[in-house]
């Protein structure tokens, strides 16, 4: 009775790879059905990433850069088809590449599970507020992110607590820009107080934010015990005196006003 059990369960656990290994293969038939279908509409750069998964069923470099495609509204379906197949690309780079909250929307489930991400770049998307709370979510599980680019998205205070929350646990980042995305004071200061323990942090960017001198202070404060190379606080309102305050504070950072 115990073999019959052992050999029953075996059984079972055949049907369940096999059933796997034929929904494998339905997908990227459909991928490359899709691929058929779609080609015409595609932009030059993606096309040559389309065709060698079609081909491979992989894609090769660990650096896709996909800066200055349009993935607006429906095209966003171009990226959540190819993401899948992108497990192991380690820099992903799409700066101004229309997604807004919208495309962000659908792609963040997708996009969460490239667990071997170091570099994710978005600067001007227009994400907002509402496209960073998706956003957050895929963030939380890209544990090995070094850098996050995402200056201009007019992410606000709420989308910078989005983030904020988000990048606390990831113990590997080196490089943030959030330049230009109107934080204001609260949602800065949230977010340096999510990274003010992250012991890899190198430059942090938040140029442009409405930061008030007091704010920036506060800031300088917080970062104190990290090996800062980099800091930049341009177009935010600071006079010279809390300038020459916050250098004597950092010295050994290179400061940006």
């Amino acid at each position: 009775m115990g073999v019959g059990c052992c050999m029953k369960m075996d059984s079972r656990k055949q049907v369940v790879v096999q059933k796997t290994r034929e929904e494998q293969e339905r997908a990227f038939a459909d991928f490359q059905l899709y691929y058929k279908t779609n080609k015409t509409f595609m932009h030059q750069k993606i096309k040559p990433i389309f065709k060698q998964i079609c081909k491979t069923g992989k894609y090769d470099s660990e650096i896709i850069n996909l800066n200055f495609v349009n993935f607006q509204k429906a095209r966003a379906e171009f990226l959540l088809q190819l993401i899948p197949f992108l497990q192991n690309i380690k820099v992903l780079k799409l700066w101004k590449s229309g997604l807004g909250s919208e495309g962000m929307k659908s792609i963040s489930h997708d996009l969460g599970e490239l667990k071997n991400l170091e570099i994710l770049s978005l600067e001007d998307n227009s994400l907002g507020p509402d496209g960073c709370m998706h956003l957050a979510g895929s963030l939380v599980k890209m544990k090995n992110l070094r850098e996050l680019w995402l200056h201009i998205n007019d992410i606000g205070m709420i989308g910078a607590c989005c983030i904020a929350d988000a990048i606390e646990g990831l113990k590997d980042l080196e490089r943030l820009g959030m330049d230009e995305n109107s934080m204001e004071n609260k949602g800065a200061l949230k977010v340096v107080t999510s990274i003010k323990d992250l012991k890899n942090l190198k430059m942090l960017g938040l140029g442009y934010n409405m930061l008030t001198e007091d704010a920036c202070l506060n800031i300088v404060v917080l970062l104190g015990t990290l090996p800062l190379e980099k800091l930049i606080l341009s177009g935010n309102n600071i006079n010279e005196e809390t300038h020459s305050r916050i250098i004597s504070m950092l010295p050994r950072t290179l400061i940006i006003f």
